[in-house]
């Protein structure tokens, strides 16, 4: 019997090294795929990609291992066994195409980075793979972060920025200094949470609070990689009773207790919902859960209390995080540029008489620098450092000479594109005059501005968090002096980890603020 166990074993090592090999073979020479450049590894195994992303230390490498790849190889590169990656600005239009232009799937593995369960049967807005489906669905959130309704919350957004301003006040009395991400998060989150949830969560009101928040929030970020190989972790993780793995993965857990929350939010909007139907006297709700309830276009099975508590989850997760980075970038930058900040406290004074004055959004939406000053902030903090992969199901792809075949995960990186030195020039440097109406560069560098990406993937919430940033942006600097509190760009400020956005160095402890001297 051992002898045979043993035979069966050495059998079993033989065939799973057979596949391998097989594999392997299959990948380098016969796949269709085979002939794009690239390194051998990469094309074999996506172990390749996890060295880079899980195994080499901070993590997050692979973006800068895929930049090396384009120098040796070019702007067309395979960079593991299924994926095509292409670093020309040029082509955006092409993948990143409107509702005329094609048809373009989510590739499953970045659709699912987010970990959310049962992706496949219940996908989110974010993590659709269908481009049909991904259209009815947006057709049911859209109108909840239009113009129109973004308009409507311009008093929303003036009260929490009221709420944010007196915690940076306070906050600079007492300690000396301010840390602004978590700041700007806890306004987001207020604002964002009040729109969805119909009811703020209040960070602004308990910096411990704001702090747990980014703690959860990035602890998502930080799994992104990870997730990204093993889309099941966070679905797993769901299944597991929360006191044990609050015990064995503390921070995993952060992200299960939150995702728990909202889901208990979406059953309450159900039953909500069903109440209404029954006494025509109840109130009707205004949050995310209602608007897609009440939308006559999707089909029962898109109004469970799991897929529309994912996409609460997703909302909250993913939708302050990105605003707060880029207000805290154009901080820094300004503070940096202090022949900036002054040209935009001249100009914020011509509508803002009093620091405490509160204006029409479009009002500062047709303040040139300003305006320039939040384009330009939007591309040099170019917060998704994730590449975005899509697959055209149905019709090859033509990049130059290349002819990419149907079905095959094509992605780019906003990145590159918003930090192109082809386009923009010096692209590292902060300069806002470049998007001024009397460059002559301006039409050409304006096709290039895709910190929302473009086409039928464009970021629903971009009018929501544009709004955000006017608004926060305008009223801290007409109210505050403020100078850069022991803060460097290097350490501070530049990415050197991508968890889906950019991550500065360990080392980092924020981008931090004090009150300018008083002139003597």
């Amino acid at each position: 019997m051992a002898i045979l166990s043993l035979h069966s074993y050495c059998t079993l090592a033989f065939l799973l090294l057979g596949y391998l090999v097989a594999l392997v073979s299959y990948r380098l020479w016969f796949h269709p795929l085979s002939r794009f450049p690239g390194p051998k590894a990469a094309a074999a195994t996506k172990w390749y990609e996890f060295y880079y992303d899980i195994l080499k230390w901070p993590g997050g490498q692979y973006m800068f291992e895929v930049e090396r790849m384009h120098e040796v190889y070019g702007p067309i590169v395979r960079i593991n066994p299924h994926e095509i990656h292409v670093k020309d600005s040029a082509w955006a239009e092409s993948l990143y195409a409107g509702p005329s232009g094609g048809i373009r799937d989510k590739y499953p593995p970045a659709a699912y980075m987010i970990g959310t369960p049962d992706s496949s049967k219940f996908e989110l807005l974010f993590g659709t793979v269908s481009h049909g489906t991904h259209r009815k669905r947006r057709a049911a959130i859209g109108p909840f972060f239009s113009k129109a309704r973004v308009t409507a919350l311009v008093p929303l957004i003036w009260d929490k920025t009221e709420r944010l301003c007196g915690s940076l006040q306070r906050q600079l009395s007492e300690s000396g200094n301010a840390e602004l991400l978590v700041n700007y998060l806890a306004a987001a989150i207020d604002t964002l949470s009040t729109h969805a949830l119909d009811k703020s969560l209040d960070l602004l009101h308990s910096d411990q609070k704001a702090m747990d928040w980014h703690v959860t929030t990035n602890t998502i970020a930080l799994l992104t990689p990870l997730v990204k190989q093993y889309s099941f972790l966070i679905p797993m993780a769901l299944g597991i009773h929360l006191p044990f793995l609050q015990l064995v993965w503390p921070s995993l857990a952060r992200i299960v207790a939150l995702n728990n929350g909202i889901h208990l939010e979406a059953r309450e909007a159900i039953q909500n919902a069903e109440l209404r139907s029954t006494k025509a006297e109840a109130a009707p709700s205004s949050d995310i859960f209602h608007e897609i309830l009440s939308s006559a276009g999707m089909p029962a099975e898109e109004k469970t209390s799991r897929r529309i508590g994912q996409e609460g989850f997703l909302i909250m997760a993913a939708g302050g995080e990105t605003t707060a980075r880029t207000l805290t970038v154009a901080t820094f930058h300004l503070l940096a540029n202090k022949d900036v900040t002054a040209q935009l406290k001249e100009e914020l004074k011509s509508v803002m008489p009093e620091p405490e004055s509160q204006v029409e959004l479009k009002i500062l939406e047709r303040l040139p620098w300003l305006t320039c000053v939040i384009k330009e902030s939007l591309r040099v903090a170019s917060v998704i450092t994730s590449r975005l992969p899509m697959v055209a199901p149905k019709e090859e792809l033509h990049y130059g000479d290349w002819l990419i075949p149907a079905g095959t995960p094509v992605s780019m990186t906003l990145r590159d594109i918003l930090l192109d030195p082809e386009v923009f020039a010096e692209p590292l440097e902060f300069r806002p005059q470049r998007w001024l109406s009397n460059n002559p560069e301006l039409a050409h560098i304006s096709k290039f501005w895709l910190p929302f990406s473009r086409g039928n993937r464009k970021c629903l919430g971009y009018e929501f968090a544009t709004a955000e940033i006017y608004i926060m942006l305008a009223a801290i600097f007409r109210r505050f002096d403020l100078d850069l509190f022991e803060t460097t760009r290097e350490r501070d400020v530049d990415f050197t980890r991508d968890c889906f956005l950019g991550q500065p160095s360990l080392e980092s402890k924020g981008v931090r603020v004090q009150l300018s001297p008083i002139p003597s």
